[in-house]
Formats: C-alpha cells, sequence, structure tokens
C-alpha cells in the first residue's frame, strides 16, 4: 500500500512540474485563462500530495503531540 502512495505521490509531483511549464508558457504567451488554470491545478495537485504525506505519516502531528 505504501509503494502505491509513493507512486502517487511521485506522479502528482511530474504532473506539477508540468502545470508550473504551463504557467510559464500562459505568462509567456499572455494566456490568462491558461495561467489561472494551471495555478488552480497546480493548488489542487500540492494539496493531494499533502494529503498523500499525512496518510504515509511523513507530514504531521508527531507521535509525541497525538
Amino acid at each position: 500500500m505504501r509503494f502505491a502512495y509513493i507512486a502517487a505521490v511521485g506522479f502528482l509531483s511530474a504532473l506539477s512540474l508540468a502545470f508550473a511549464v504551463g504557467i510559464l508558457y500562459g505568462e509567456g504567451t499572455d494566456h490568462w485563462y491558461l495561467v489561472g488554470t494551471m495555478v488552480g491545478a497546480l493548488l489542487l495537485a500540492y494539496s493531494v500530495i499533502v494529503l498523500l504525506l499525512r496518510k504515509m505519516g511523513l507530514v504531521g502531528p508527531r507521535k509525541a503531540e497525538r
């Protein structure tokens, strides 16, 4: 199960890089609607990455704080 989480985080990280490239392309070509879409998708991908990392126990409260 942990491998599936690691694979999903890796996939979403690569997808986030593609979104960042899309933001740069949109800024360079003055396509503001593309930039807005890519920023929203990037934020959504980051939130899912953080959720997966929390489920894996890599981020979040320490065991002493639980």
